[in-house]
């Protein structure tokens, strides 16, 4: 048997499971066990020998005409619209045909390892490629086979900018392989989503994914025949209004069947730990003057005594003292604030947006308002709010006008929705620290994919600082010292507080240097693609550029290439590892230093005041074993936050299941 026909040898994709619940109990460990043979590496073996045999054949096409050459594509895309997986056998010749033809329309043949991420994709894997690797071209092989099956077709990306930007760049692909693409973004009207949902391959964010779903089900609702509705979308073959059964207008005009995520990690992970809600503006007598009420009583309580703060669950345990407080309050209130659960619930607000939400960590304000921000990539997310009560709070605390709260229309969480793709697939650069969670969720196995040139990155090991100042002065020194040699630099942090806060530090020292930030994402892709220029000194949040790369002239690759400075510790290792990624591409030199505070919100978090305290002192007096100890307990601190991270997205999708199951007469439109 041939190298090509191998696809046939591995196992199908694996059946999503819908809405069914998360497996308990011995069904877990059953489930766990199927997920470590899925992830078994002679998978990956399989897939590299076939990948290769693509390469291979792919530059044996070079001699082929254009003509020729559309012949095979025509074949290629009726023998996938008959066998969707296997495509009868020639899936590796039908890929060949892809990559050649990539080539003669965007410059790129394909390495082999971006055919073995395509093929990994097109199995039902998530392809772990690393940075600098060729994702985006890689998804679009794999989009090319999806959209020739004749199945809708979603290449879910991170943010608008990477949607708009790879639909735009791969156009020419999707084109000459006979398909149709488009992307949708926010400033997307209705009118125009209907018709770019329509194309074969639909470029677009989770999040207007999503939304847009849920404006179907609200639409659906309103139809004469909601279910026939819903099942002939689901077919793919509803227009836009069902002539048989009329109906509202419906932007995803050709259902859901096929979700290709890149940068999975982000997507399915990050972004999952809050449901998305499509809400409206409710009136709610009495809570502006409420919330008020309770933020000037919240300042007059004392931490220990009226309440205690629960750091690692970022929460308030009222005592007595403010019971009292509240008892003699509940005069002022209107009726709807004056139960005990009730102004109790607002002063617990008011007092965790005094301790625990943070402006430019949590949130900044522009233009009057309130905007948050994703505390995983750091950036604004216009027109999300706080759970009733808690955005009034935040308001009040910043002495801005409060608005109505909203009220729910509709909610489900990505888990839930992703779950109900038929075919689900992916890229990410970091899938390993997740494998288990990708798998447990959305059966979902993790597949790594060498890299196309060995990686030549050197990381130093963690420094561990006694004190916040003290960490700062040993990252300023090492800007300085890296600088001084005409090396480029990258510096991330984890929120626009600290990126100031290190932007006046080296302002101070007499350093230029570049700012990205949630206030200037505008300029990210611009800020980004300069980073690695000589003697450049890049700050940026955790949105580092995602999808752009960052690339280096002969004189940087001599010097050493770009190094990286990783200056606090992020709750999951994944977001760490993707800012060391941003050096080393394709083989490049780079190095990466990480620095570290027993003041860090991660130390403050989860070591307690006494660990933090036995340490300080031999990390000042550098005692040998100190710094290794030090960075053993961040470790485990990491750990702990990831699971309580995990702990909540499954809370997310076990409240999307007791919806389904309390009200099922209210969300039977749901897909």
């Amino acid at each position: 048997m041939s190298a090509l026909a191998a696809a046939s040898l591995l196992p199908p994709p694996v059946p999503l499971p819908s809405a069914a619940r998360l497996p308990e109990g011995a069904d877990a460990w059953a489930h766990a066990l199927a997920g470590w043979l899925r992830r078994r590496p002679g998978h990956a073996r399989r897939l590299r020998r076939e990948a290769e045999a693509c390469a291979q054949a792919c530059a044996a096409l070079a001699g082929c005409d254009d003509a020729a050459l559309q012949q095979r594509l025509a074949g290629a895309r009726e023998q996938l619209r008959r066998d969707p997986v296997h495509a009868r056998g020639g899936l590796g010749e039908a890929l060949a045909a892809v990559g050649e033809t990539a080539y003669r329309v965007l410059g790129k043949r394909p390495y082999s390892v971006q055919f073995m991420g395509a093929l990994a994709i097109h199995h039902g894997w998530l392809a772990e490629m690393a940075t600098g690797e060729g994702k985006t071209l890689t998804a679009a092989l794999a989009g090319v086979l999806a959209g020739w099956s004749g199945r809708p077709c979603h290449l879910v990306t991170a943010n608008d900018y990477l949607a708009a930007r790879d639909a735009e760049e791969m156009a020419p692909l999707y084109r000459a392989c006979g398909l149709e693409v488009a992307s949708v973004v926010a400033a997307s009207t209705p009118g125009e989503r209907a018709v770019r949902y329509a194309a074969d391959v639909v470029y677009v964010t989770a999040k207007e994914l999503l939304a847009d779903h849920l404006r179907d089900q609200l639409a659906a609702r309103t139809g004469r025949d909601p279910e026939r509705l819903e099942l002939r979308r689901w077919l793919g073959v509803a227009p836009a209004t069902d002539a048989a059964a009329p109906g509202p207008e419906l932007l995803l005009v050709r259902g859901l069947h096929t979700a290709l995520v890149d940068e999975a990690d982000n997507v399915l992970i990050d972004e999952a730990v809050t449901p998305l809600i499509l809400s409206a503006p409710r009136p709610a007598p009495g809570l502006h003057a409420a919330v008020r009420e309770m933020a000037a009583l919240a300042a007059t309580l004392q931490e220990g005594l009226d309440y205690v703060l629960l750091q690692r669950q970022r929460s308030v345990r009222l005592h007595e003292g403010a019971q009292q407080a509240l008892e003699a309050l509940a005069g002022r209130l209107e009726p709807l604030w004056r139960p005990a659960p009730r102004r109790e619930e607002l002063l617990r607000q008011a007092l965790t947006v005094r301790h625990f939400i943070r402006r430019e960590h949590h949130y900044v304000v522009q233009d009057g308002e309130v905007v948050l921000l994703d505390e995983a990539t750091g950036r604004l997310t216009p027109g999300r709010t706080l759970t009733a009560g808690l955005h009034q709070a935040v308001q009040t605390h910043e002495g801005l006008e409060v608005t109505d709260p909203n009220e729910s229309l509709e909610q489900m969480s990505f888990q839930s929705f992703f779950r109900r793709f038929r075919r689900l697939a992916g890229l990410t650069g970091t899938g390993k620290e997740a494998a288990a969670e990708f798998w447990r969720i959305y059966r979902l196995g993790v597949l790594p994919v060498p890299t196309h040139r060995p990686r030549q990155t050197r990381t130093a090991p963690a420094r561990v600082l006694a004190t916040e100042e003290a960490k700062w002065q040993a990252v300023v020194a090492e800007v300085q010292r890296v600088h001084a040699v005409g090396r480029p630099v990258l510096v991330g942090v984890r929120s626009v507080e600290a990126s100031t806060r290190l932007a006046a530090r080296l302002q101070a020292q007499g350093l230029a240097f570049e700012l990205l930030n949630a206030v200037r994402h505008a300029e990210e892709a611009r800020i980004v693609e300069h980073a690695g220029q000589p003697g450049r000194i890049t700050i940026a949040t955790n949105m580092a550029g995602r999808g752009t790369d960052i690339r280096l002239d002969a004189h940087v690759k001599s010097l050493g290439g770009l190094h990286v400075v990783v200056a606090e510790g992020n709750e999951s290792p994944r977001t760490d590892r993707q800012l060391a990624g941003r050096c080393g591409r394709q083989g490049d030199p780079g190095s990466v230093a990480v620095f570290l505070s027993l003041e860090d919100r991660l130390a403050l978090r989860f070591l307690g005041a006494g660990t933090r305290r036995a340490l300080a002192r031999p990390l000042c007096a550098d005692a040998p074993g100190a710094q290794a100890l030090a960075a053993g307990l961040l470790r485990q601190a990491q750990r702990r936050a990831e699971a309580d991270a995990f702990e909540r997205r499954c809370g997310v999708l076990k409240a999307d299941d007791w919806l389904d199951s309390a009200l099922p007469f209210e969300r039977r439109g749901t897909a």
